[in-house]
């Protein structure tokens, strides 16, 4: 155990990745607000396409949990909701609130390709983390150990992007939590965030 708790710890490390970043844009602009319902629908529909790195993982993504800082502005006459992922937007939105929700995803019948996401920026932190829960199935592998990866946990803390054309950019700290046996709970809650609970396939 102490083994692969080792292993696992250098690929963590390894492993704590930022989506690719450019040098910065001009100040944000109201054209690079996201609406709330625009970026979880994004995740949803990327996180339940078909991904060779889950696949070789055996593990299925069962489920994503959202705690997003969010919150309303004036325009043209209508209150609408963004999410507030910088100090410019936190000042310019007229009140603010955190959201949390709950996204279980079902068994998948017939795979699919994902459509292109409509939140820029979204498939690179989705992918990021499925090759995440890849490569510590790999580690728990080479360790040698008898007892199958059954969970892993991912945490992904959300920014605004910085590349031209605006979007998310998306951080995997090192609190990633695999386990193989003991059931994988909430532990740490931050603002932003996004958490994809993985789950071994059944044989």
């Amino acid at each position: 155990m102490r083994r692969l708790a080792a292993v696992l710890v250098l690929v963590v490390g390894a492993l704590a990745v930022r989506c690719a970043s450019a040098p910065p844009a001009e100040a944000s602009h109201p054209a690079d607000t996201i609406a709330p319902a625009d970026f979880v629908a994004a995740v949803a529909d990327v996180a339940a396409g078909r991904n060779p790195a889950a696949a070789e993982a055996g593990l299925v993504l069962k489920r994503i949990e959202f705690h997003l800082t969010v919150g309303t502005e004036t325009k043209m006459g209508a209150k609408v909701e963004i999410l507030l992922l910088d100090a410019e937007a936190s000042r310019s939105a007229e009140t603010s609130f955190v959201q949390e929700l709950t996204l279980e995803i079902p068994a998948a019948g017939a795979h699919r390709i994902a459509p292109a996401p409509t939140v820029a920026g979204v498939r690179e932190f989705v992918d990021a983390a499925m090759n995440t829960a890849r490569d510590l199935a790999r580690a728990a592998s080479a360790a040698g150990m008898p007892q199958r990866l059954t969970s892993v946990e991912l945490t992904a803390k959300i920014t605004r992007s910085k590349k031209a054309g605006g979007g998310i950019s998306a951080e995997i700290p090192a609190w990633v939590r695999p386990s193989i046996g003991a059931d994988v709970s909430a532990t740490r809650q931050e603002e932003n965030t996004v958490r994809m609970v993985f789950a071994a396939s059944a044989p």
